[in-house]
């Protein structure tokens, strides 16, 4: 009986890691997969990311930022848009 407590906790941990990597709810995953198991893994694995999360998250990391005339996310280093060719004054 424990060992299948502990299967049905790992597809809730994987269901969560997947989640998380796609810019969603960990703990929604968690739950998804320990409520439903493979399946709830099959479906976390199908679901699309979040794009606007992962955004946010990679410019409050300063991996990322966006240009001053198109919006698109560039690297902090860039000194030309590679989306709209403006130029990108330098990060101070």
């Amino acid at each position: 009986m424990e060992i299948i407590l502990l299967i049905w906790i790992l597809f809730g941990v994987a269901a969560m890691l997947v989640m998380q990597n796609k810019g969603r709810s960990g703990c929604g995953g968690f739950a998804m997969g320990f409520l439903l198991g493979p399946i709830g893994l099959v479906i976390a694995l199908v679901l699309s990311a979040d794009h606007r999360t992962m955004e946010k998250r990679e410019m409050q990391s300063g991996s990322m930022r966006k240009c001053p005339q198109c919006a698109e996310l560039i690297r902090p280093e860039a000194r030309k848009c590679r989306f709209c060719g403006s130029e990108v004054p330098p990060i101070s």
